[in-house]
């Protein structure tokens, strides 16, 4: 034997001895298709799981991991099989789907890629040598797709991180000139007058919090949603509290569109004051209770001066970004396009 077989010899063993107690799953309705893939299979020394219904794999496939899917797609009925294997790409997108099939059919092998199988394999003697093939190096591909997302998930985690801490270094540097320069950076954010548009039916509210505000707050009163946004896209307003009950517009659209165009703008919603009622922040992800129960103005005012600073922070931190987007945009470029790379690489996985 020369060395270069010797070598391939090496390198073949290497292999199948990564694959030993990989899991195949075998979707067939024929316990014959099942005694002869277990076989077959059994003989590379891979674990074989047979199953008889698309219930049955699903239920497998949530149980566990299987690196390769064997699927007819006539189980239980002619082309079922196609939604099967879309089924368990969603539920198990690592899993390596391979297609099987009674009859030569291009339009079949097209729906079976197109649901998520990597092959499409004629259930026939002269096809066992080549089913076998696909299967072992449709798992080694699996195995092998498995480590690349774990190295990339590491990639991505590093990446964010390192992100943030050079965000948290510009904004050192930032606040280390402002006290350079004589300022405090905390207060880098002036803010002589707090303005609050109130989107309300009613003048409850708006007459309260003008009675009880202290002196830096003024509060605008519009009585409907659609003079409310004519009212904001006039004017500058540090907050906008819409009621829920508005009557001529959805407070959520409301809320939304303010959000969209006037980033700057701190958008609440609130109910009452009433026995029933709630104060609550508008953010990306959903809705931050802020004061509950609102019964009265007073327990509202009571909060200003929270809401003042709370302005002043979320200020500091654009004020920080914009900073770090103007010196840095052709690396922040550069960073969501890697990034955008990484999520593709991790959630399409091979073809």
């Amino acid at each position: 034997m020369t060395t270069t077989e010797t070598s391939g010899s090496y390198r073949s063993q290497q292999a199948v001895s990564l694959l030993v107690g990989i899991e195949v799953l075998v979707l067939d309705g024929d316990d014959r298709v099942h005694a002869g893939i277990e076989q077959l299979l059994s003989e590379a020394q891979l674990h074989v799981t047979c199953v008889a219904t698309a219930d049955d794999a699903l239920s497998e496939v949530e149980r566990q991991f299987f690196s390769v899917v064997l699927v007819d797609i006539d189980t239980p009925n002619p082309s079922d099989g196609i939604a099967t294997i879309r089924a368990i790409h969603q539920a198990s997108p690592t899993s390596m789907i391979i297609a099987m099939t009674p009859r030569r059919s291009y339009d079949d092998a097209v729906e079976a890629v197109r649901a998520g199988a990597i092959d499409l394999i004629l259930k026939a003697p002269e096809s066992v040598a080549y089913l076998k093939d696909r299967v072992l190096d449709a798992a080694g591909r699996s195995v092998g797709k498995r480590e690349v997302d774990s190295v990339l998930t590491d990639v991505r985690g590093v990446h964010e991180e390192f992100l943030q801490r050079f965000m948290e270094t510009e904004r050192r540097a930032i606040d280390l000139a402002d006290r350079a320069a004589g300022k405090d950076p905390t207060r880098s954010i002036q803010l002589d007058e707090l303005r609050v548009l109130i989107i309300d039916e009613v003048d409850e509210l708006v007459t309260g919090m003008t009675e009880l505000a202290p002196t830096g707050y003024s509060f605008v009163h519009a009585t409907s949603g659609g003079e409310g946004l004519d009212r904001i896209s006039s004017g500058i307003f540090h907050y906008a509290m819409v009621a829920e009950d508005v009557s001529d517009l959805p407070a959520k659209t409301i809320a939304r569109t303010i959000r969209n165009q006037h980033p700057d703008t701190v958008v609440l919603t609130f109910l009452g004051p009433s026995e029933n009622g709630r104060v609550e922040l508008v953010e990306h992800a959903g809705m931050r209770t802020l004061v509950s129960p609102f019964t009265e103005p007073k327990e509202l005012a009571d909060r200003l001066d929270q809401l003042a600073e709370a302005w002043r922070v979320k200020a500091r931190e654009r004020r920080y970004t914009q900073a770090f987007r103007e010196r840095h945009y052709d690396f922040l470029r550069r960073y969501v396009e890697l990034k955008t790379k990484i999520e593709r690489a991790i959630n399409e996985g091979p073809g």
